[in-house]
């Protein structure tokens, strides 16, 4: 590798697995993301380790669980929690390497100023703190209020103005630009141009204009001449809630149903990734921090868990899983596995979490859709995953017991 990679990973808030054109059939056009696969890697079983906005940003962006790091939840413009100085993001990891680190659009892994992105690695921020449904809403500059009324049918324009001017102004590279959408998010906000041109109203609206404007972005790479040495991914946080497609998958928003957690992930990069390539091993969100890392000749953090693996193979299209299983919670209850082709749920929900009709263990090779379930033809898988479960649950809390010193 003749040097690091410039790094764009654009995030979408709420897009579903089957609201991307190259995963199969769908009214939403998005012709620039279905080209980031066609020139590079399509993931078919890449995850999201939280079907929710705060632990999945913090599983993205740190290479941990949520619940290690202690933001298992949604957080709101009340809490006083979020991301601490203890934490080291991918940003954080990155500009030691000598990376320009730039974050834009939402935040959303805690909103006082000790959390805010500036103490977290990234050299500029512009967008919001959290979710476009709270308030009070502002858009931020850096550490400072822009503006307190926002135009949120503006936004995915602006963070890629922003994102181009940061790139033009550091082309000579290394950077590693955070681009994560507010949209399709509801409430449903779309500039006037691309209102009513989706047959998928106004959430395919939505996801057009973020296309249309992922396409300004590559031809910005083009025209600079380091579309070869910029890897860019493109994914989303969880599954889509009151609209979109979980392309078939059970389950949706709030879910540890493959609908969702399991994301839609491409990626391109034309001086390492083949193109065309399609990944079906299993990867989660937490192995960015270390695959990113090691691209730009670093290693993560030494002196904590760090959950992710690194995955360069798996993107350049060969390989296989660095995982033994994934984990996957809601709040602080670890309610499903992923070991190999078999997946194991034993609650729903959170607090007060649902054991009804449990266990339920689904064969995902023969069934994706997680409609049938064999636990009681396979109750030695039960019990294996199971004790993985337990064993994994343990040692998280103790670890985060320890983290957190004497009482």
């Amino acid at each position: 590798m003749s040097r690091a990679p410039n790094v764009i990973l654009v995030l979408m808030d709420d897009m579903g697995y089957g609201d991307m054109g190259c995963y199969g059939p769908t009214p939403v056009r998005t012709p620039h993301m279905d080209a980031v696969a066609a020139r590079g890697v399509r993931f078919t079983h890449m995850y999201s380790v939280a079907p929710v906005c705060t632990p999945s940003r913090c599983g993205l962006l740190t290479g941990r669980y949520a619940q290690r790091v202690g933001l298992p939840r949604v957080l709101f413009p009340r809490d006083t929690i979020g991301l601490t100085d203890a934490e080291r993001t991918v940003a954080d990891c990155l500009r030691p390497l000598g990376y320009a680190t730039c974050g834009l659009g939402k935040w959303h892994l805690g909103c006082r100023p000790e959390h805010h992105p500036c103490r977290h690695g990234f050299d500029r921020f512009f967008g919001l703190l959290y979710s476009n449904d709270m308030h009070p809403l502002h858009l931020y500059r850096d550490q400072q209020v822009l503006e307190e009324t926002v135009d949120q049918a503006t936004l995915t324009r602006r963070y890629t103005d922003e994102a181009i001017d940061f790139i033009r102004a550091h082309r000579d590279g290394p950077f590693f630009v955070y681009l994560a959408h507010t949209m399709p998010h509801i409430p449903l906000h779309v500039e006037p141009a691309f209102r009513g041109r989706s047959a998928a109203g106004i959430y395919g609206d939505t996801i057009e204009c973020i296309d249309a404007h992922l396409g300004r972005l590559l031809d910005e790479l083009r025209v600079l001449g380091i579309e070869d040495d910029t890897l860019v991914i493109v994914t989303s946080d969880n599954g889509p809630w009151f609209e979109g497609s979980t392309g078939g998958l059970r389950g949706r928003k709030f879910e540890v149903y493959e609908g969702g957690v399991r994301m839609p992930f491409v990626a391109r990069w034309p001086a390492q990734i083949p193109a065309g390539a399609v990944c079906a091993e299993p990867a989660a969100f937490p192995d960015m921090l270390p695959t990113l890392v090691a691209f730009a000749g670093g290693t993560p953090p030494l002196d904590r868990v760090i959950d992710g693996r690194d995955i360069g193979p798996l993107l350049r299209g060969r390989g296989t899983s660095p995982h033994d299983a994934l984990y996957f919670y809601t709040g602080d209850s670890l309610n499903a596995v992923r070991a190999g082709r078999f997946k194991l749920h034993v609650a729903r929900g959170g607090e007060g979490k649902d054991r009804s009709q449990m266990p339920q263990l689904f064969d995902l090779a023969l069934d994706p859709s997680e409609s049938y379930n064999l636990a009681d033809r396979h109750p030695d898988v039960v019990e294996r995953l199971r004790a993985m479960m337990a064993a994994f649950d343990a040692d998280l809390r103790a670890d985060r017991a320890r983290a957190a010193g004497p009482v």
